[in-house]
């Protein structure tokens, strides 16, 4: 750990942070430097061509994928209409990870797609051994997934929202 440091003191000295562009990705957001430092030493970089598959429905949760460029179709059951297109600065992956650590969904490149993935153990590794760090990207889980959870209830049912207005006519009562 202390030589992580030093080559992390070292690197500020002599460029700007190169780890800042991953506060794009909402659960990295509130990440300090060093602590951006520390996650980047478990990123790896894919590429996938269109057409080319990241995962299939029902394997294990090995990955989790970061979209730096491209576009993912992901097609499963934990979306509303039943796929949907992921983009830049996206992120598949954790909420299976949450709940069966089982693929519940497809997805698929749909153009050339770039990313940055972690592996579960990795990332729950990270969360575990460093408790500010954890707590940073829990909390960006937590408003994402409430967030995502809001605009599904909003997809569902679109009438819920809305309040009628009183028609103006008298009480009949």
């Amino acid at each position: 750990m202390f030589q992580m440091i030093i080559r992390w003191l070292k690197s500020l000295l002599h460029k700007p942070d190169k780890n800042a562009p991953l506060r794009r990705f909402s659960i990295f957001k509130k990440l300090d430097s060093f602590e951006l430092y520390m996650l980047n030493n478990y990123l790896h970089r894919r590429s996938y061509k269109a057409g080319e598959y990241l995962f299939d429905k029902d394997y294990p949760l090995e990955m989790i994928f970061f979209i730096e460029q491209g576009e993912i179709e992901v097609l499963g059951k934990a979306h509303p209409s039943g796929h949907s297109i992921l983009k830049k600065n996206h992120w598949i992956g954790l909420m299976d990870m949450f709940y069966e650590n089982i693929r519940s969904s497809s997805a698929k490149a749909i153009t050339e797609v770039h990313v940055l993935a972690i592996s579960r153990s990795d990332l729950l590794d990270l969360i575990n051994n460093n408790p500010h760090m954890g707590v940073a990207i829990l909390t960006g889980v937590c408003e994402s997934f409430s967030k995502y959870i809001f605009q599904i209830c909003e997809y569902s049912n679109p009438q819920a929202n809305r309040i009628d207005e009183p028609s103006g006519a008298p009480s009949t009562r």
